[in-house]
């Protein structure tokens, strides 16, 4: 029989204290090495996680990448798994991605492949998202520990893999939750759009990690990255043709309300980003 392989999860957390219990509580399903990287927060968020079992250290945020790979190198360290399965703290695994995980890691299968794609399942203002693009997103979260680290990125960062990496996909879904506050989301966004913006201008004066053509082809959960660095941040009117892509081409109306105030949200973040990379741009920064 195969040798049962080590797993461990962590969530990157910052004021997460209405979200953080599910989180925690979907990965203690499927390992008991559960660790919560938290920067710094003033809620609750720690004490909940320790409640539930989790291990929690205290990490100054200096940029998802960073806080990412700082996590993976502890985890290493403190349990020495063979894979490391990431969530965010608004995400959770459904009954049947944990029965995938459960059945990989006990008869031994999980080796069959480096790295795991889930299936996300957005829920947005009371509603599964099936339109609008969002239906079909495969994210690579359960991967061996030494398959990658994350691009050098301040928001939307992707796992850089090593070129000879397996990738494999599980059944069941990966639950991104509902909008809880929409003070809370809208804060949020304003905040991914800076880091997006900022993003964005380091590309453009070379100093971001863009995503190759060769790798877009290897890897398909990139191409919607190489067509957003390569084609898409070149484009005029960006915020009126993400609104038209999601709620018109890609059949977000199908959703109903909670499918055009999804276009709205994505559209408003698109201009955001655009304005302050614009300002960034005229400052210098950085």
């Amino acid at each position: 029989m195969p040798e049962e392989l080590r797993l461990a999860g962590y969530v990157l957390t910052r004021n997460e204290a209405p979200r953080i219990r599910r989180a925690v509580t979907s990965l203690l399903e499927v390992t008991s090495d559960v660790v919560v990287v938290d920067s710094e927060s003033t809620d609750e968020t720690r004490s909940i996680a320790k409640e539930l079992g989790a291990d929690v250290v205290v990490h100054p945020f200096e940029g998802f990448s960073s806080q990412r790979n700082w996590a993976l190198d502890y985890l290493e360290k403190r349990y020495g798994p063979d894979y490391v399965l990431s969530l965010d703290a608004d995400e959770w695994l459904n009954d049947d991605l944990v029965t995938s995980i459960q059945t990989r890691v006990l008869d031994g299968t999980l080796g069959d492949h480096d790295v795991y794609l889930f299936h996300r399942q957005i829920r947005f203002d009371g509603r599964v998202l099936k339109w609008g693009g969002f239906a079909n997103i495969w994210l690579p979260r359960l991967f061996r520990i030494d398959a990658g680290r994350y691009e050098n990125r301040t928001v939307n960062e992707h796992l850089k893999l090593d070129p000879g990496a397996t990738i494999g996909r599980l059944t069941g879904y990966l639950v991104n939750d509902d909008v809880d506050s929409w003070e809370d989301h809208i804060d949020k966004h304003n905040h991914y759009s800076t880091l997006e913006a900022q993003a964005r201008v380091a590309l453009r004066t070379n100093r971001g990690a863009k995503t190759t053509i060769s790798e877009a082809v290897r890897r398909p959960y990139l191409r919607r990255r190489w067509l957003r660095q390569h084609v898409w941040d070149r484009l005029p009117a960006r915020p009126a043709l993400r609104f038209m892509q999601i709620y018109l081409i890609a059949g977000g109306f199908l959703d109903g309300r909670a499918g055009f105030r999804r276009a709205l949200f994505e559209s408003w973040q698109e201009m955001c980003t655009d304005l302050k990379a614009e300002t960034m741009t005229r400052k210098g920064y950085p």
